[in-house]
């Protein structure tokens, strides 16, 4: 199917590609259908594009490509939502938030987006956890890389 974009334009996007968040994210709850866009395939910056809405467009990452130790536990509930019996089934994705003035790269960890890989089911969730916050800074050693692919994603 083709869709429109506000960012990207007219994008084809396989039906068999379509990731469905039931809940949608908050603040997007009109939204409940994304596609994973990249430039190439080991991009560390993504896209998540929402099919009903062209303007809506935000920065992905996976957190632990930035934050080796960071983990986060389902509850088994969270787990039956997204009928995930196994947790290597799953990708996480966390946004990415850019303050230009400052020259800022932060992340959400607060509320990472799941995806099941077999069904393509996804949800936001909330992680109770006090070291993980909506604004955390991406490492500064990343940087450098952090710079060259804003650029190219932008």
């Amino acid at each position: 199917m083709q869709i429109n974009t506000t960012r990207f334009g007219t994008i084809e996007v396989k039906d068999d590609s379509v990731i469905q968040m039931r809940e949608g994210m908050l603040g997007i709850e009109h939204c409940s259908q994304y596609v994973l866009l990249e430039d190439r395939p080991s991009a560390v910056f993504k896209w998540m594009q929402a099919l009903e809405d062209p303007a809506v467009a935000f920065m992905v990452i996976n957190p632990n490509d930035f934050f080796p130790d960071y983990e986060v536990e389902l509850t088994d509930e969270q787990a039956k939502a997204l009928s995930l019996d196994d947790p290597s089934e799953s990708v996480m994705f966390t946004t990415i938030t850019v303050d230009r003035d400052e020259g800022k790269v932060t992340t959400n960890l607060a509320g990472p987006i799941i995806v099941n890989l077999k069904t393509l089911q996804a949800r936001q969730i909330i992680v109770q956890n006090e070291h993980y916050c909506t604004k955390h800074t991406v490492g500064e050693k990343t940087q450098a890389q952090t710079s060259r692919e804003l650029a190219k994603a932008a």
